[in-house]
């Protein structure tokens, strides 16, 4: 295919959606490195990448959906912006999963205090007890309480109090919410 300016707007797009997906991988990494403190970083990446892979390929897939279209019904501009696009999200994917995550691994293991854990495990002969271990870590995050917000009753919940009281639940709903997560 010829590179047009559509072609290079789309690798741009990709670039930019690829960078993001690979950003989610590694922040859930760096949030899961100070709740796994004895586990080996190689196993910190497998637990992060089995939390997000499935977000990750929803979006991958759900947004080729529309690419495919635009590449099977659109004109000739918007089948090479499509066909880059397609190429694009797809390979982004693949390296966001496959490349990215395992090369932080091998340059993360090089640091003396995860080549210290990984010694630690190997020596001990307790890989599969560090996956174990690591998975139920991850899953016993805390939830965050609700705090009760007391009811104001107005004539047909009109008036100063109720607005109020409907901006405090507003307030505790989003408290509760834990940050960084989906929804």
């Amino acid at each position: 295919r010829e590179v047009t300016s559509s072609t290079v707007a789309a690798i741009l797009t990709v670039l930019g959606y690829s960078i993001y997906d690979t950003i989610i991988i590694f922040d859930r990494i760096r949030e899961n490195v100070p709740t796994m403190r004895r586990a080996s970083f190689a196993t910190i990446a497998n637990v992060s990448l089995w939390e997000t892979i499935r977000r990750s390929l929803a979006t991958s897939f759900i947004t080729l959906l529309p690419v495919g279209a635009l590449f099977l019904f659109g004109g000739d501009t918007l089948k090479d912006f499509a066909f880059a696009l397609m190429v694009g999200i797809a390979s982004g994917a693949y390296s966001s999963i496959f490349v990215a995550a395992p090369l932080l691994t091998i340059l993360k293991e090089r640091e003396p205090e995860y080549a210290r854990r990984k010694d630690q495990i190997l020596s001990k002969g307790e890989l599969e007890t560090a996956f174990e271990q690591a998975t139920e870590q991850a899953a016993e995050e805390p939830a965050p309480a609700l705090a009760p917000v007391p009811l104001v009753e107005t004539i047909d919940g009109a008036g100063p109090a109720a607005a109020q009281a409907k901006r405090e639940r507003r307030r505790q709903r989003r408290r509760a919410r834990p940050h960084g997560r989906a929804r």
